[in-house]
């Protein structure tokens, strides 16, 4: 597995790191302390990474902006936002923008431990209280409508769009999806494109959504 771990706070991305490496001793764990280091990092290793663990609160940048800029120049990145902000606004952006789960900085290390499990496997993670709020918000419902199919009108992938769309599923970032069906990375953004379109989506989060809502199986 290779992590990258983008907080302003050295203290906070040692911690990370020593829990990543002592659940996994192979690991690889790359960290940014800046913005401009992040958006370095991304460009260089966002490609293989298995999962970025990002603070919305760097210094230089307001809100979400440096996710989005992430998300544009890497939008097959599997991200996890870590962070202090846990206003509703927030926690909607960051959704929309694609990312896996958001983890209050407040929570313990163990339920941070099980949400990294949870969304390598593919998984959306928002904490129980959080998930209740979004719910009450209808943000999911909204997120779905807001998807151009109707789940009466069938979506037709085929047979390697299926392939790669479980492994979309099981969390797997874009090298792994070439090495387990020996395709070009070429190939697979392609057929990754081609998912989105079929689904109306514009990230991998918005295709699961509309994917499991489909009847395809995905586990949320």
């Amino acid at each position: 597995m290779k992590y990258l771990i983008v907080d302003d706070h050295a203290l906070i991305t040692s911690a990370l790191s020593m829990m990543l490496i002592d659940r996994d001793p192979a690991a690889a764990v790359l960290t940014a302390e800046t913005a401009e280091g992040a958006i370095d990092l991304v460009r260089r290793e966002g490609d293989t990474a298995d999962l970025l663990i990002l603070d919305l609160s760097m210094p230089g940048v307001t809100g979400t902006e440096l996710m989005e800029e992430i998300v544009r120049i890497q939008p097959m990145l599997k991200i996890l936002v870590v962070s202090g902000l846990v206003d509703q606004q927030s926690i909607m952006r960051v959704l929309q923008l694609g990312a896996a789960g958001f983890v209050p900085k407040s929570l313990d290390t163990e339920m941070l431990a099980s949400a990294i499990d949870f969304v390598l496997k593919g998984g959306v993670f928002i904490p129980s209280k959080l998930l209740a709020e979004s719910q009450r918000l209808g943000f999911f419902n909204r997120t779905a409508a807001s998807l151009k199919r109707e789940t009466e009108e069938p979506v037709h992938l085929t047979e390697r769009q299926k392939d790669v769309l479980m492994l979309l599923a099981q969390g797997a970032p874009i090298k792994r999806i070439c090495r387990e069906l020996d395709l070009s990375e070429g190939t697979v953004k392609t057929h990754v494109a081609a998912i989105y379109r079929a689904f109306g989506a514009s990230n991998r989060t918005e295709a699961l959504l509309a994917a499991r809502r489909a009847g395809f199986d995905i586990e949320l």
